[in-house]
């Protein structure tokens, strides 16, 4: 199966959100827990009509347009599952996505403008399953990385199925059914809180009986899924419109109390001190229509060196003064 991203697209740089997590503040190094880089083929397992499926995704090395080669490795193989996969892949990918409105918006944005030449061609990796990425966003609500990927890989290990396939193991996330029969006590051992434990399993009791259609939200109004979201028991802002901008597709959200998102404007900004949920909020106006985008292009200076960031800095700082002299001359 091939499938043609809309251009401009950076199939590594997509990528590389969830293959190649940031280091934490001590220098330790995360692996990725669902998401594997194999023989030049990014893998995943994906539950499709009950049953796990091993898919993997590779580059067409080509001269022209970017072109992906989707296959399923492991699992059934009919015309119907590698449709379905396909489709899981260009929504996983936001194949689809016309960034040419993102670019021209970042053009007039002095720190915008220069992350989009850097990163052109990334999109949102989306998270396929929205009740995986809703789960993952509570765990990791109010917790350090090393903490939240500790409690992650003991759920997914306690909870989830496994496929093997040449000598290796794949996970898949567990499903709302393993989750929605959990005991907040169960929980605990793998270090989920008690207040944490409740939301999951109600959340998971609730997509099983069918009173939570997390799939629908994702054609639902954006305002309207964000709404839906809220109304959960453990959901706040931040991780309704994280859900919305990892897993739904929504371009327009803004996570406005993320710490890594306000020390990111704070730095590449040169903002006197650390901005609040509402300066962010403010700032933010300037990028309405896209700020899932701007968001996640700042998110991901994380994953650069030092160097690099002190540079764009000061390239930022430099123009932002030449460009007040210039109208103080006017």
């Amino acid at each position: 199966m091939i499938l043609k991203p809309k251009a401009p697209f950076d199939f590594h740089r997509t990528l590389r959100f969830i293959l190649s997590p940031p280091t934490s503040l001590s220098g330790r190094r995360f692996a990725p827990l669902l998401d594997y880089w194999e023989n030049n083929e990014f893998r995943r397992v994906a539950e499709i009509n009950g049953e796990p499926v091993l898919y993997g995704v590779s580059e067409i090395p080509s001269s022209g347009q970017s072109a992906l080669r989707v296959r399923v490795i492991r699992g059934p193989s009919t015309d119907l599952v590698q449709r379905q996969i396909q489709e899981l892949v260009r929504r996983q990918l936001s194949t689809s996505t016309d960034l040419s409105g993102f670019y021209q918006l970042a053009a007039s944005d002095r720190v915008l403008s220069r992350l989009a030449v850097h990163f052109q061609g990334m999109r949102i990796p989306q998270v396929a399953n929205p009740y995986e990425a809703l789960v993952s966003a509570i765990i990791e609500q109010q917790v350090n990385v090393s903490f939240a990927h500790q409690v992650k890989k003991a759920l997914i290990e306690s909870y989830g199925q496994t496929i093997e396939y040449d000598g290796r193991r794949y996970n898949m996330f567990p499903d709302a059914a393993a989750l929605a029969i959990a005991t907040p006590r169960e929980l605990l051992k793998i270090q989920v809180s008690g207040p944490k434990a409740r939301y999951l399993i109600g959340i998971s009791r609730a997509v099983v009986d069918g009173s939570l259609e997390l799939d629908d939200l994702r054609t639902a109004e954006p305002t309207q899924a964000l709404e839906k979201l809220l109304e959960l028991k453990g959901v706040g802002h931040w991780t309704a419109h994280y859900v919305a901008m990892r897993s739904l597709g929504h371009l327009d959200c803004l996570p406005a109390a993320d710490v890594g998102l306000q020390k990111a404007i704070r730095y590449f900004y040169n903002l006197r001190k650390h901005p609040s949920s509402l300066r962010v909020e403010s700032l933010a106006r300037r990028w309405a229509g896209w700020r899932s985008y701007a968001t996640f292009y700042l998110w991901l200076t994380y994953w650069e060196d030092r160097e690099w960031k002190e540079n764009l800095r000061a390239e930022v700082k430099t123009s932002r003064s030449e460009r007040g002299s210039a109208d103080l001359r006017s």
